[in-house]
């Protein structure tokens, strides 16, 4: 899997709104069918009124991609319905055979710590992901 950067003024990049109090969703998809892959960059706040339509939106915004990064590094807070919104775009891609990780915020980090001590949402770090271009 590459990790891409949505920033490049090359990118094919597409901005979601999520309506809430500050929440962007920003994703960058590379490659077409089956080897399409796609890099969603999250910043703001998750939390009870946004999560649900956070997950969706995600989802959304990958649609057939087959390896899936979720950049969380730009989340400031996140509420234990944010965990679930993230177990919910688990269940997803598992059943759609879609790679995926989320690089987690410190705020993000914690709420997975006590919401997933099994280790079921897929974690990467920048370290692990060293010489791929990042989000």
């Amino acid at each position: 899997m590459t990790v891409t950067s949505i920033w490049s003024r090359s990118a094919d990049s597409r901005s979601f709104s999520v309506a809430s109090t500050a929440l962007t969703v920003a994703c960058r998809t590379r490659g077409r069918g089956r080897d399409k892959e796609a890099t969603v960059a999250i910043a703001g706040e998750v939390d009870a009124a946004n999560a649900k339509h956070f997950a969706h939106t995600v989802r959304d915004a990958v649609g057939t991609s087959r390896a899936v990064v979720v950049d969380l590094t730009g989340v400031a807070f996140m509420a234990f319905d944010g965990a679930s919104a993230l177990y919910a775009l688990s269940a997803h891609f598992s059943r759609e055979d879609v790679t995926w990780c989320v690089v987690s915020s410190p705020a993000v980090s914690r709420v997975l710590h006590l919401c997933d001590p099994e280790g079921i949402i897929p974690q990467a770090s920048i370290s692990t992901l060293r010489g791929a271009e990042m989000a």
